[in-house]
């Protein structure tokens, strides 16, 4: 059933006619709607619904569609493992990190894998989360480092857990909330506590709207029935990090990101106790690819540094 220039078919699908279609292929527009006619004359069937503009796949088109996708990721996948087979620890590995995370994870983990496997070139993407699930399922990506939010619809990705993660609060030393904390607190047994409720009244920096880390911020603030009056939004976590450290306000920052080495001395962390903010970091993959040895080798890497017990987690 699989009729050749397959990628003809994929074009008129994803520009929706013939015109932009052949435009895009470099081809004429005649040329594409006699290879069209053929295509359907060969299958027996209509792959797409004439009467509606843009062109719209019939039912059969759809399951053709699939099928064709199907065929595109086996091929992929044959070519990665001839690549590998090969390639002897020589090739290149394609991840995806959530915004900021790469400050964080990759000094602890990429200076140690490029000494031990020199050949092994790893290509970084950085984007939203939506950005690096888009990526992964269109096998842009081998896998993405991400924190899994609640409501995110995993059908077609699978995942391996690193750490259970706080958000943990941080405020500045100078602070006279802080150091009331500070003052009647010790530390010794874990983070410090400070009650979000306190803080209505201060200023909040979080990170803009779409972003795992608000969603979750957020979600504690309506749980709490609290309404901050004042809060600013950036695009970058190290902005806020840096605002806090020049006494403006509160910032909210992932655990990883807590250690010492990763802040300024001016800034104290704070637990706020909500299991709201309390999220899985994972190693996210696309369901039913073949993961090539090479990035095997950075994922158990990735599992040593963060004491990752048990194996890719099957999500619904």
């Amino acid at each position: 059933m699989l009729f050749k220039n397959y990628e003809y078919f994929l074009a008129i699908v994803e520009e929706g006619g013939l015109t932009r279609a052949a435009e895009r292929l470099y081809i004429t527009q005649p040329s594409l709607s006699k290879y069209l006619k053929r295509l359907e004359m060969n299958l027996g069937v209509e792959l797409f619904d004439r009467s509606s503009s843009p062109l719209k796949l019939t039912y059969m088109g759809e399951r053709y569609y699939t099928y064709i996708m199907q065929i595109m990721t086996l091929d992929k996948q044959i070519q990665k493992e001839f690549s590998e087979i090969q390639a002897n620890e020589r090739g290149k590995v394609k991840i995806g990190l959530a915004l900021w995370r790469g400050t964080n994870i990759l000094p602890d983990i990429l200076p140690t894998f490029s000494s031990k496997y020199p050949n092994i070139e790893v290509s970084i993407t950085e984007g939203k989360s939506d950005f690096l699930v888009n990526e992964l399922l269109s096998e842009r990506l081998d896998f993405a480092i991400m924190n899994l939010p609640t409501n995110m619809d995993f059908t077609k990705l699978t995942y391996d857990t690193l750490i259970q993660e706080q958000i943990l609060l941080a405020g500045n030393k100078n602070h006279e909330l802080v150091k009331e904390a500070e003052s009647i607190q010790d530390d010794s047994n874990g983070y410090l506590f400070i009650d979000t409720a306190r803080l209505v009244n201060e200023l909040f920096i979080i990170t803009k709207t779409g972003q795992n880390l608000t969603k979750a911020i957020l979600q504690h603030f309506s749980k709490r029935h609290l309404d901050p009056k004042n809060i600013l939004e950036i695009e970058n976590l190290t902005t806020a990090i840096n605002l806090v450290s020049a006494g403006m306000g509160f910032t909210f920052i992932p655990e990883i990101g807590a250690k010492e080495e990763h802040l300024p001395e001016n800034i104290s962390i704070f637990t706020v106790n909500d299991p709201v903010l309390i999220w899985p970091l994972a190693i996210v993959y696309k369901k039913d690819t073949y993961t090539t040895k090479v990035s095997n080798l950075l994922i158990n890497m990735l599992k040593e540094r963060y004491q990752l017990n048990g194996g890719r987690n099957n999500v619904f």
